[in-house]
């Protein structure tokens, strides 16, 4: 006979686990309202929390654990649902948009981002380009950045955000990024009509525009243009180009690339004055780029300058270059100049000043230098036989004592005495130089100055693996007091175990990136 059981008691205790357990968790939220960080205002918190997952690049996706802040408390939760700015961000592929598109309120400002170098696959759906209508209407899209090389994409996302004119229908719009990564320009002549009170960031690459003299002729606010044209896509001729810079003077960063600059028949002596100018790039051929330049007043407080300068004739130096570069570095003032020197043979020539951004340095050289500004010289028609003396030319043009970085790659011949030469010289960059040559115990290489503290190789070259030379340099450096701050190698190179501590021991930071530990290597292999 089956036996029948009582639930009454186990719906009791069910009804006191219940209890318990929202007593529990009243006492959990009590104890978490204790914590400092629960002391912040939720505007605040939300702030670091949007903060948290606002991409850092313009193409930079969430991660994974973007979000694991929802988990960790009642509070946190809560404080994240009511802060609109965290969910302004679809991420940046279709798969992304499709799942958040719907959980993001339209009156949040969004920032439309699509990397299409990264994420070849999918199409922006029909309910997607309606929200897309409805934030334009309501004047709510903040950022938009898309990259790809499918123009049906570009079309398909810029389309809904067109007004009847054909211009850009927000005005609420603080950065535009449009790179074209296919082989025929994109047309995007539709900022012609467009009036885009609050923009501030404008890239356009591999871009064509139907009228130069007509676009952005009511955006004054920008404070960055980056404009990249190639053989497909013509760059505006000088005058439209300082027209475009002429209306928008609170620029600070400005950078253009591309193979011409085409020069006007008569453009007359127009200047442009760039007060706030922090960052300047400019990319092109050898006289068209100093054509801009001399058209350009900017301050003495820039502290980045990249030229790449290409058809550049020997005569170029002494009767262009030089001066100009001479003028640079009077404005910026002694206390601010602190110069690199780069020269590989059959390579341009690059020159610099402050600290090289392009290059990976260990964390302790990072810390002591600032922005770099690099001068490029592409000498097209020069034999590589001359780079040596035109580099010469080049250093003829600044105070040596200022020069705190040089980096050469398989050759030293342009310096043969770093003593002599480069007396205040902090930082060395070699790729790919014979360690025998530099480091050489006989003085027969180079003779560095005492104040050198950093020393970077990359892929350097061996002699059966020997890394003797280097170990003799640094152990006379710290025999004497003068102990090497730091050492990155970049491989890939064959270093054994002891070799490695030798190197630990000599200096006072020591970064190896990528290395070969045999399981069996003599030590004097590699000593």
């Amino acid at each position: 006979m089956e036996r029948q059981v009582n639930i009454d008691p186990i719906l009791a205790l069910e009804k006191q686990i219940s209890h318990h357990e929202t007593a529990i968790i009243k006492l959990k939220r009590a104890r978490n309202s204790l914590l400092n960080i629960s002391s912040l205002p939720p505007e605040v918190l939300g702030n670091i929390f949007r903060w948290n997952i606002t991409p850092k690049e313009p193409f930079d996706n969430l991660e994974d654990v973007s979000y694991n802040f929802l988990l960790v408390c009642h509070h946190w939760f809560e404080v994240a649902s009511q802060t609109p700015g965290l969910w302004a961000f679809w991420g940046n592929n279709f798969f992304d948009w499709e799942k958040r598109y719907l959980h993001s309120s339209v009156a949040t400002p969004l920032d439309l981002v699509l990397d299409g170098s990264t994420h070849l696959f999918g199409c922006v759906s029909e309910p997607q380009q309606m929200v897309l209508r409805e934030r334009t209407t309501r004047n709510t899209i903040r950022r938009v950045h898309l990259r790809t090389d499918m123009h049906c994409h570009l079309t398909s996302i810029i389309s809904p955000l067109l007004s009847i004119g054909g211009g850009l229908q927000t005005s609420s719009l603080e950065s535009l990024i449009l790179w074209s990564e296919d082989h025929t320009p994109l047309d995007v002549s539709f900022l012609t009509y467009s009036c885009l009170p609050k923009l501030q960031h404008l890239e356009l690459k591999n871009c064509k525009v139907s009228s130069w003299v007509n676009l952005l002729p009511q955006t004054t606010l920008l404070t960055t243009l980056d404009l990249s044209f190639d053989e497909n896509s013509p760059a505006p001729i000088t005058s439209q180009l300082l027209s475009i810079l002429a209306s928008n003077s609170h620029l600070e960063k400005l950078r253009l690339h591309t193979q011409a600059i085409p020069a006007d028949e008569d453009d007359g002596d127009f200047q442009v004055s760039l007060p706030h100018l922090v960052e300047l790039e400019v990319n092109g051929n050898m006289g068209q780029v100093f054509g801009l330049l001399r058209r350009l007043e900017y301050p003495r407080k820039m502290n980045a300058l990249s030229l790449s300068l290409s058809h550049c004739q020997a005569t170029d130096i002494s009767q262009t270059i030089g001066p100009f570069l001479q003028d640079y570095l009077r404005r910026r003032g002694r206390s601010r100049n602190g110069l690199g020197l780069c020269i590989s043979p059959g390579s341009p020539i690059v020159f610099g000043v402050g600290s090289p951004r392009e290059f990976r340095l260990a964390p302790s050289m990072r810390a002591r230098m600032y922005s770099f500004v690099t001068l490029t010289l592409q000498l097209d028609q020069t034999p590589v036989y001359l780079q040596e003396q035109l580099t010469s030319d080049l250093v003829a043009y600044m105070t040596r004592e200022h020069v705190v970085y040089f980096r050469t790659s398989r050759s030293l011949g342009a310096m043969k005495d770093l003593r002599i030469q480069l007396p205040d010289l902090k930082i060395l960059d070699l790729y790919r130089v014979p360690l025998s040559t530099v480091f050489s115990t006989l003085d027969q290489g180079l003779s560095f100055p005492p104040s050198l503290h950093h020393i970077f190789l990359q892929r350097p070259s061996l002699n059966g693996g020997n890394w003797f030379p280097l170990i003799e340099y640094l152990s006379r450096r710290m025999a004497s007091g003068n102990q090497l701050g730091s050492l990155l190698i970049d491989g890939p190179c064959h270093m054994c175990r002891p070799v490695t501590y030798r190197f630990k021991a000599l200096v006072q930071e020591l970064e190896i990136t990528d290395k070969c530990l045999g399981s069996y290597c003599p030590l004097d292999v590699c000593l």
